[in-house]
């Protein structure tokens, strides 16, 4: 009979902090939980479908046909390779060469630098030579790699069904070229995606000098330019806010997701982590508060946040803005008057504002208030005149001349289509067929056009609506620039010849300018060296570089005009108060996905969501309150109805009650995810999802929710309605896959109480007892008493305790370890899927995530925490969240390597945990003796074999597609069926520096690699910085002295694993004034289940009874 262990039960004290947990079914501890934690593995995992006699003869039969060619021994297939008839000189065997782009994302691109192997692009990182950037990247732009060797991708030029040559493809744009040139382009109009670019620029002058009646118009399903437009009203002249989040001690968002969507978001995350991280140079660390709808990354990482309606987000900044008036002594009554007129009837409570408001004014020129770019002009006008009353101008924000936008909208476009104005039109990218906005009609108006020509690098929507298509090139196979959010220009340059011989909008606009085809190279160095000057050597120096020296726009002084502001008091529509008869339905762009153009993205699709866990599937969003209203779960988490929780196991799925929307009379069925923080009334609904035309991917993937937007709602509208229909949709939800129970695992506590008692960290859980397991030392004393505990897990020979384990021999040169500081990392899950491309993991499908067989080495757990009290009554509507990356811990003590009967994971003298993978036969031992639940295991040939096929074994296809082969990481084998397989600390680059570092040594025998030479994939690409790897045993290293933070701890270190990876306590920094924080935010379900460990123990973390600081522990 299986035995568990179960830790103590709390005590009276350990009662009193917050509660954390993962799920809804971990808040109310149900049965079907309690099973699935204590499950090996998740239920699903290890079985396979079930199977009737007649069904396994049937296939054993056939297995046994092909016994001679399959089944003869447990050999790996032979595997053949093909030399170089004539080797590039610049391609060194093994060694990879880096050359620096840019990713096109809407007016943000992203600096990178593309790793290539023997002429193929097999990783992206960022370029950390570019000033202010860190090196980090977004998940899009690790996952682009995917998408450059999608076999889905168009593979040619098609019109009217009929395949063209390349020669015909020009002809034919020529034609077009030669027809529009005798009436200046009557009749010829461009849709086209907003990215700014100093070619695009020039191409432009060009087209309106050939073309001066053509139409130039520019669309972007997720617009972000509002700030822009308000900015130049109320500035009168073209500018746009850059923020400085490390001069801002005091931070307010209204609704902006600086951390995670919003434009320059990557520098945003390294400026405010720098403000956030806290050590003995740095004592003190940044306010945010937050108001927001959603969940986001942003109001995760706030210290205060206010559910708020998005719709009522004006009503609030205009309270805000007559607040911050009365204080500061302005005098201005009648603007105070208005602004509380504007605001009358808002549900907030004012000491939250009053408060808010005070310790921005008390940190005048540090302070800073930002808004979302989805908000209307209002809000980003109040803002701009509340900044400058704040004293932020120069300080925390600074305004950059931008060239003003005069290209025509979609909607002018749409009404000159509809006076038969448009005879040709031609569509640059983007997908408006798909994602325009409903109550256009777009297909109905585009099959208006006579002619049109669309560029897109698949054939989805808009192509099948199109005469002809275009394939497109993708970027890292692309000549071109781009201006950066900053002003910077950045270079496009490809790595890679096309692979189905694409055009790039450049080489479309020089064919219907010119009539003939130019070099993209030609193309691009002409636009630049005209525009920016400079001559040949610089233009080399700008691709080497990835962005023009000195570009950046330099910050300009502006004067807001009161008048402007105050014109807008009047355009404020007030929506009517929110309720079950009057939702609010919130759109928003999709982690995962974006707009939908990353749907057939395998590595994208698999991802959790930052927040919500869902993967493969959207799905809405709906407080506990709407929840329990609607019927799909019952708020009291006392009470287990499964009919009614959505979050009800059956094999690992999760249970999403389908629900309907009705907005403007138009309707929308989708699965509904209770989330926790969202405003009562508020559904809130990824966007991209239910597309029509894509790959195979991509189909099936939840519901459209574009059919619900129209243009008067583009990120929020009211007026909605909710019913529940009847079924279930099971989604692949991860946030309960690999649960860990009644141990601690989060440790967080306010700034001010981390002051107080440095030392917190050492006084939670077990840790905060003797456990037997560190047993004596050689003077006989207990070694709890002697040697702290987080001291001990540090690299180097230690008593091995009563372990009957004994601990290996640490003798290499370097001692390898990591520190992950949970004060800066924001969750974004860009480390995931960096890991992912670097360690050629992986994807296994809806199905098989359902059933917890996902294979990422990186497991990103998001808690929920609350107080006690609140989380035993009902569902917490507005806990905290707290993020932590769990990965293999690299033990030193490692409890999987001594289950193993194969040696196939073993220990080096570095202090690695690594796998032999040719020894590896699968018992799977190691993941059950894994504390941390970070081992996964190949249940299927994954790489050799399709999602939807594996079951069929033998019987089914096999073999890479020859373009994922070309995605692969060469330096990284791939593992099989059967094989267990976790994180290696990224040997592939240890391996490589250490070489490199030998033949600088050459015969003087100094191969030690200097600190901050290995940056492991995680690390490269986090823009927080929040992830440090490095040699331990060298006291001088970044890590090592991350390591003697008092904030360093080691999760279930009192196991005596010694994991060499450790994390930084969480520390929150909230206003005492303001009472909507917890006082206690340092435990969690695990260890208030942990606190008293039969002997001695001390009271929760920050209550109000706890010893004073020195009290000793009583013995065991």
């Amino acid at each position: 009979m299986k035995k568990f262990l179960k830790n103590p039960q709390p005590n009276d004290s350990g009662l009193k902090g917050p509660r954390y947990w993962r799920s809804l079914d971990e808040l109310m501890e149900s049965d079907g939980f309690k099973e699935y934690v204590y499950r090996e593995f998740p239920e699903g995992a290890s079985e396979l479908d079930g199977v009737n006699r007649r069904q396994f003869l049937k296939v054993m039969s056939a297995s046994f046909a092909f016994a001679g060619i399959g089944l003869t021994g447990c050999r790996r297939p032979e595997k053949y390779i093909m030399p170089y008839n004539q080797q590039p000189e610049e391609i060194i065997h093994g060694k990879p060469l880096y050359y620096a782009s840019a990713m096109p994302h809407r007016n943000d691109p992203i600096p990178v630098v593309a790793e290539t192997n023997e002429g193929r692009p097999t990783k992206i990182e960022g370029n950390k030579l570019l000033k202010g950037r860190n090196g980090g990247t977004d998940q899009f732009a690790q996952a682009s790699i995917l998408d450059l060797y999608d076999p889905d991708r168009s593979k040619t030029t098609v019109q009217d069904g009929r395949s063209l040559t390349e020669a015909e493809r020009i002809d034919y744009l020529a034609l077009v070229s030669k027809k529009f040139s005798e009436n200046g382009g009557e009749g010829l109009a461009f849709l086209a995606e907003g990215i700014p670019s100093v070619t695009r620029s020039t191409q432009l002058d060009q087209l309106k000098a050939k073309f001066p009646n053509a139409i130039w118009a520019e669309y972007d399903a997720l617009d972000n330019t509002n700030p822009e437009k308000a900015a130049s009203s109320v500035f009168e002249k073209s500018v746009r806010p850059i923020y400085d989040f490390s001069k801002a001690e005091r931070v307010l968002s209204l609704e902006a997701d600086f951390l995670c969507s919003d434009p320059f978001h990557l520098v945003y995350t390294r400026d405010f982590s720098k403000a956030r991280s806290v050590d003995d140079d740095h004592p003190e660390m940044n306010r945010l508060y937050a108001a927001e709808s959603y969940y986001s990354l942003t109001g995760g990482m706030a210290d205060h946040r206010l559910r708020i309606a998005s719709g009522e987000i004006p009503a609030l900044t205009a309270l805000i803005a007559a607040s911050l008036f009365e204080q500061n002594g302005s005098g201005q009554t009648n603007a105070i008057d208005a602004l509380k007129s504007l605001g009358e009837g808002l549900e907030v409570d004012p000491q939250w504002i009053k408060e808010c408001v005070k310790d921005l004014l008390d940190h005048s020129g540090s302070a800073l208030i930002l808004a979302g770019p989805h908000q209307p002009e209002f809000v980003h006008a109040l803002a701009f005149g509340l900044n400058e009353l704040l004293h932020a101008q120069g300080n925390t924000v600074n305004y950059i001349p931008v060239p003003a936008n005069e290209a025509s909208s979609i909607f002018e476009l749409a009404d000159a289509i509809g006076l038969g104005q448009v005879n040709t039109l031609v569509v640059l990218g983007g997908n408006p067929v798909y994602n325009a906005p409903v109550d256009l009609h777009w297909p109905d108006v585009q099959a208006k056009v006579d002619e049109v020509i669309r560029l897109g690098e698949y054939f989805d929507e808009t192509s099948e609506k199109s005469d002809c298509h275009i394939n497109a090139a993708h970027y890292l196979e692309s000549w071109g620039d781009l201006i950066a959010y900053d002003g910077t220009v950045l270079a496009i340059q490809p790595m890679i010849l096309p692979l189905f011989q694409g055009l790039t909008e450049s080489e479309v606009l020089q064919i219907l300018i010119n009539g003939e085809p130019k070099e993209g190279y030609e193309i691009v160095s002409s636009a630049l060296t005209q525009s920016l000057g400079g001559g040949t050597q610089e233009f080399q120096k700008f691709l080497h570089d990835g962005f023009w020296q000195d570009s950046a726009s330099a910050a300009t002084n502006v004067t807001p005009s009161r008048q402007v502001i105050q014109q807008y008091f009047q355009e404020i529509d007030r929506p009517p108060k929110n309720s079950s008869a009057n939702l609010e339905i919130r759109f928003i762009g999709d982690p995962s996905i974006d707009d939908g153009r990353y749907i057939n993205n395998g590595w994208l699709q698999e991802c959790p969501d930052p927040v919500t866990k869902l993967t493969w599937d959207n799905a809405f969003l709906v407080s506990p309150k709407l929840g329990e209203e609607l019927g799909v779960v019952a708020n009291n988490p006392i009470k287990t109805v499964v009919h009614k929780n959505p979050n009800a196991h059956k094999r690992g799925k999760h249970q999403g009650h389908l629900i309907e929307i009705t907005l403007d009379g138009k309707t929308l069925t989708g699965p509904a995810h209770v989330q926790p923080g969202l405003p009562n009334y508020t559904v809130v609904v990824s966007l991209g999802y239910g597309r029509t035309a894509t790959g195979r991917i991509g189909e099936g993937s939840g519901f459209d929710a574009y059919s619900l937007r129209t243009s008067g709602g583009m990120s929020s509208a009211s007026g909605a309605t909710a019913r529940k229909v009847g079924g279930i949709k099971e989604l692949a939800d991860t946030q309960e896959h690999w649960s860990m129970e009644d141990r601690a695992i989060i440790r967080e506590a306010n700034l001010d109480y981390y002051k107080e008692h440095p030392d917190f960290v050492d006084l939670m859980g077990m840790e905060s007892h003797s456990p037997p397991v560190l047993g004596i030392d050689e003077s006989g004393n207990n070694r709890r008493d002697t040697v702290p505990l987080q001291k001990l897990i540090l690299a180097g020979k230690e008593n091995r305790g009563n372990s009957l384990y004994e601990t290996p021999e640490f003798t290499g040169t370097h001692q390898w370890g990591m520190s992950i500081d949970l004060n800066t990392c924001t969750g974004c899950t860009a480390c995931i899927i960096a890991c992912q491309s670097e360690n050629n993991i992986p994807i296994v499908g809806r199905e098989q995530v359902a059933r917890g067989r996902e294979m990422h080495w990186i497991r990103m757990d998001r808690y929920y925490s609350a107080g006690p009290e609140q989380s035993r009554k009902e569902i917490p509507a507005n806990p905290q969240v707290s993020v932590q990356p769990m990965t293999c811990q690299h033990c030193e003590t490692a409890p999987c390597e001594s289950v193993c009967p194969v040696n196939a994971t073993v220990h080096d003298d570095e202090g690695l945990n690594v796998m032999a993978y040719n020894r590896c036969v699968g018992t799977r031992y190691c993941a059950n003796n894994c504390p941390y639940k970070v081992r996964r295991f190949n249940f299927f040939d994954w790489n050799d074999r399709d999602m939807d096929r594996v079951y069929e074994g033998p019987l089914g296809p096999k073999g890479m597609n020859e373009l994922k082969k070309m995605s692969k990481n060469p330096e990284v084998s791939l593992r099989m069926r059967g094989v267990m397989e976790k994180c290696t600390f990224c040997l592939q680059r240890i391996q490589a520096a250490k070489i490199e570092q030998k033949v600088k040594a050459r015969d003087s025998g100094d191969i030690k690699v200097p600190d901050g030479t290995i940056k492991v994939a995680c690390q490269q690409v986090c823009p927080a910085d929040a992830i440090v790897f490095g040699d331990i045993s060298d006291p001088e290293s970044r890590v090592s002295k991350l390591k003697e933070s008092n904030r360093d701890y080691g999760v279930l270190a009192y196991l005596n694993t010694r994991p060499r990876t450790t994390y930084m306590a969480k520390l929150r920094n909230p206003n005492p004034l303001i009472l909507d924080y917890y006082e206690n935010p340092m435990s969690n379900l695990e260890y208030k289940k942990a606190n008293d460990h039969g002997g001695g123990h001390r009271d929760g973390i920050g209550n109000s009874d706890h010893p004073a600081e020195g009290d000793v522990h009583n013995s065991h």
